[in-house]
């Protein structure tokens, strides 16, 4: 199974996001990691460490890093999640 986008595209590594963050508000975040495999970019090590002994990533989730505040990490799924551009990564 390959995570995908709700409009069809398969999720890479490194793409730009936009999601809803409240009322008229949108989050733009980086994709850092995928959880229906745990591939991942260099992410703090702690972290990583964290999520892969705990295993709180869900295989339907992604983690992604705020574009305004690298070093915050966050866990969502691809619901509601709009590909704003590919890394190239």
């Amino acid at each position: 199974m390959l995570m995908k986008y709700e409009s069809g595209e398969k999720v890479h590594l490194g793409d730009t996001v936009r999601f809803d963050s409240g009322p008229d508000q949108y989050t733009s975040a980086k994709v850092v990691m995928i959880g229906e495999d745990y591939s991942c970019l260099e992410i703090d090590p702690e972290f990583l460490n964290w999520i892969v002994s705990a295993k709180p990533l869900k295989g339907s989730e992604v983690v992604v890093e705020a574009a305004t505040t690298p070093g915050s990490y966050m866990f969502t799924t691809l619901c509601c999640v709009e590909l704003i551009k590919r890394s190239g990564a």
